[in-house]
């Protein structure tokens, strides 16, 4: 069977890998001129190795991507960087049981709560009556109102911005549940994966169309054809689509308005990462630090090479300044020079001797869908597999609820979107 898939993200790979190992005829399509997705990276000539444009790490419990990596023959290297948290102009860490006990910012009845609660999600497989209820009336009634100010609201506020109080128990039981203390990263990061994914889908018989994207799709004499930027037309017995609601809907013209109100209704935020290579490190044995100063304009610093040794990246010292922001944020028009202005004086809050002279160079990064709004009772709101359209499929991020974002759901994601396409 000839099946089209549009996007080469760990989605689109994962389902090109299962199809073609099939013997279906599978040709995927790229509007980038790599595989990878979000997950896509970039490199200086100093480095060895790229580096994602967005952070990104794996859990120990991320399964799928893990067997998939072996599939491709790509190592996977696990390791426990420290995460810690910014608050009242002090960096404390907060990642385990232990640090918790240790946590100056929560009273001793506040530990005890917040441990107990954090227990219980990680230990209860029932998250579907958590959707009925807010996080923030969760973490209240179960942790109380000084864990909720002092630890959990600054980092909702700052990821979802005016939905924060829009999003359910069962999204949180979901970052709690699958977290663990040990993280992975793919040698040669995970545009390298993604590579080693693309081969083992050309060495099954799948053909990769990059720097091609997808202007149209219809319906034609009982097939699909898919139109490309490139003026070509190409038709399948079946389609699998990959992008995000708006960008389907908008290369599917004619479906219908039901289904396209119904699209319409799953929202999402966007990323804007300021990565600084920096000549000396900036944060002392931290990976991770969540800002909980909402005064600062930025929600996260990840310093990546308090993760992956500075050697692949020509003894830089990498640094992510991260946040979620809504499309029509200020942010998205920002240059990384006007970044690095709004930002030095919240970084020397966190380090004072930062200067900008440390920056050897800086980029920013920019994604207007990166980060699903997950809403109460979302299991109810998530589209099917199947569009009105006959043999055209959608997945994308937003359908891997209860999970949250992350190449591991991706995966998941393209191998039930291919299972489900066989089968219809």
């Amino acid at each position: 069977m000839d099946i089209g898939i549009i996007g080469a993200g760990f989605t689109g790979l994962s389902a090109a890998i299962y199809l073609a190992s099939l013997g279906h005829q599978v040709t995927i399509f790229e509007s980038l001129d790599r595989p990878g997705g979000l997950a896509v990276g970039f490199k200086d000539p100093e480095w060895d190795w790229p580096l994602e444009k967005h952070y990104h790490h794996l859990f120990s419990s991320d399964w799928a991507i893990r067997r998939l990596a072996g599939r491709a023959s790509h190592p996977i290297s696990f390791t426990r960087p420290a995460t810690s948290t910014f608050i009242n102009g002090q960096i404390n860490q907060l990642d385990s049981p232990a640090s918790l006990l240790k946590f100056p910012h929560l009273s001793p009845g506040g530990i005890l709560r917040t441990a107990a609660a954090l227990a219980y999600l990680r230990l209860t497989p029932f998250w579907r009556p958590l959707e009925k209820l807010t996080a923030e009336k969760f973490i209240l009634s179960t942790m109380g109102s000084q864990s909720w100010t002092v630890v959990w609201e600054p980092l909702f506020k700052g990821k979802f911005h005016h939905f924060y109080h829009q999003i359910p128990a069962s999204w949180f039981w979901a970052r709690i549940k699958k977290r663990s203390s040990s993280l992975g990263y793919p040698q040669g990061g995970f545009e390298s994966l993604a590579r080693a994914c693309a081969d083992l889908a050309e060495r099954n018989g799948a053909k990769f169309n990059y720097a091609t994207g997808v202007t149209g799709v219809s319906r034609v004499k009982g097939h699909l054809a898919l139109v490309t930027d490139t003026k070509q037309t190409f038709t399948f017995a079946k389609v699998i689509c990959t992008l995000p609601a708006p960008l389907f809907v908008r290369i599917t013209p004619g479906l219908d308005p039901s289904f396209v109100t119904r699209l319409s209704r799953l929202r999402g935020i966007g990323a804007v990462n300021l990565v600084l290579a920096l000549k000396k490190p900036f944060l002392k044995d931290v990976y991770w630090l969540n800002i909980n100063d909402l005064k600062l304009p930025f929600l996260a610093v990840v310093e990546h090479t308090n993760f992956i040794d500075p050697s692949h990246y020509g003894g830089d010292h990498l640094v992510y300044v991260g946040n979620y922001l809504p499309a029509e944020h200020q942010f998205f028009s920002a240059t990384s020079a006007g970044l690095i202005n709004r930002f030095t004086s919240g970084l020397r809050q966190i380090n004072p001797q930062f200067s900008p002279r440390w920056i050897r160079r800086a980029w920013v990064w920019k994604a207007p869908f990166a980060q699903p709004i997950v809403t109460l009772n979302y299991s109810q709101l998530i589209p099917p597999f199947s569009t009105p359209v006959t043999n055209l499929f959608l997945a994308n991020i937003q359908q891997v609820y209860p999970w949250d974002r992350g190449t591991n759901y991706a995966v998941e994601l393209g191998l039930a979107v291919a299972r489900h396409a066989l089968k219809t």
